[in-house]
């Protein structure tokens, strides 16, 4: 009896340690890394929003304690730690959106012709732990509001993306790839969305 216990306690903390340990946080730095060959997302622009210039803004209006954690991963004892980032996601955000707008043909200049106020309202990945790796759960929520140049609201609207992946344990590599997927086909939504291009090629409120 006190073997088999013992070989028992002996394979579980073998697997534990095989996952790996876990760690207290995960600091990582985000970056752009979306995955073409995995998953793609791109917006189909009609030529009249190609016209119009826009000046794309962003804020966070995540409702978390801190505003520096983006999710939380699993460790080798199936205890949860925090991801956290060193700095706040709005600028990371903006720049991408703003970078991946130009891509898709869009004309971004700050006092456009067109103002395009984007609310983060989730951000978040998952990383739960396996015997061999992770799996890696992202979510991006965008609320939207589209007004004219004097700041006048002609159209409101939301936009989701989301990946799940497997990949390395406690990648940092792994992080940004799911996340830049899922914030890449949010933003796609946002600009097919039927609405938001009417209104923008228009400037009549929808």
């Amino acid at each position: 009896m006190r073997k088999t216990l013992w070989l028992l306690a002996f394979l579980t903390a073998s697997s534990a340690f095989a996952r790996g340990a876990t760690p207290k946080e995960l600091l990582i730095s985000l970056k752009f890394k979306p995955q073409e060959g995995v998953a793609s997302s791109s917006a189909n622009l009609p030529p009249a929003m190609l016209d119009k210039s826009v000046d794309i803004r962003v804020k966070d209006g995540r409702r978390e304690r801190d505003s520096k954690v983006i999710g939380q991963g699993t460790g080798g004892d199936d205890r949860t730690f925090p991801i956290r980032v060193g700095d706040n996601i709005e600028p990371f955000i903006k720049e991408t959106l703003t970078d991946v707008a130009k891509k898709w043909g869009l004309k971004t200049s700050v006092g456009g012709d067109r103002i395009l106020d984007i609310t983060i309202s989730r951000f978040y990945i998952d990383e739960s732990n396996k015997a061999l790796g992770s799996v890696y759960s992202s979510e991006v929520n965008l609320a939207w509001t589209l007004k004219n140049r004097g700041g006048k609201t002609l159209a409101q609207g939301a936009g989701s993306g989301s990946t799940h992946r497997y990949g390395r344990a406690h990648s940092e590599d792994n992080i940004n790839e799911v996340l830049s997927d899922a914030l890449k086909e949010a933003f796609a939504n946002v600009l097919n969305d039927s609405k938001l291009q009417s209104a923008w090629g228009s400037g009549k409120k929808r």
